[in-house]
């Protein structure tokens, strides 16, 4: 499933975007969110992003969508990263009517995750149907947690079987290289768009290993 779409969360180091992009990652994530370990200030992100291109352009690999994530952030701090970025992802309490707002405000793509647990979460998906361009279906954050996301946590992936919408959707939570071959052999809806990955390519939260991004990137494609 060379076609399957990979997304590499929780950029922090020019390194690592450089190794994803060469491998072939379709999306790099940039994490606008304090509480998180891959905290990225917006100015930091945007320096990677204009080495990143420049590479692309001198080395000839394709530039990835480039990704925004936020927590209930207001339009201030939408506004400082929306200039380098083609998608906003949503972790927070964002109503299908923000989403929309900010996705035509910002000129973005927007993503909106849908922490899973059960079958019966599956129904959030459908209010954003039609607000979001693409879904995150992640594992739900463990109780007391401060962040949303990025606690290497899986969740049944055979749940999204029963994912009867068409909003194409990104499959987080618990992945790794030595996993995710199972779990885009798992995905039968034609929705599935492919996987995202942060915490299953570090070797301590917010740092990413090269050789695992690489190994992640090149085992969700083959």
């Amino acid at each position: 499933m060379s076609d399957v779409a990979v997304k590499i969360c929780g950029v922090t180091r020019l390194e690592t975007a450089l190794t994803a992009a060469r491998a072939g990652a379709d999306y790099l994530g940039f994490v606008f969110f304090r509480k998180s370990p891959r905290f990225i200030q917006p100015e930091a992100a945007e320096e990677i992003v204009v080495e990143l291109k420049q590479a692309s352009f001198e080395d000839g690999f394709n530039m990835p969508k480039l990704v925004g994530l936020f927590v209930d952030a207001g339009e201030i701090e939408l506004a400082e990263a929306a200039p380098f970025l083609t998608h906003f992802q949503f972790h927070g309490h964002e109503s299908p009517a923000r989403c929309e707002e900010m996705g035509a405000d910002f000129a973005v793509d927007i993503i909106k995750a849908i922490a899973v647990t059960g079958a019966q979460d599956l129904g959030a998906a459908a209010a954003y149907a039609e607000a979001a361009d693409i879904l995150l279906f992640d594992a739900k954050p463990p109780p007391g947690a401060s962040r949303p996301g990025g606690h290497g946590a899986p969740f049944d992936w055979a749940l999204l079987a029963d994912y009867a919408g068409e909003t194409p959707y990104l499959l987080a939570g618990g992945l790794t290289p030595d996993n995710v071959a199972a779990a885009i052999a798992a995905q039968k809806s034609a929705a599935f768009l492919g996987v995202d990955v942060s915490s299953g390519v570090e070797t301590a939260p917010g740092r990413k290993d090269d050789a695992l991004v690489e190994a992640f990137v090149l085992n969700a494609k083959k």
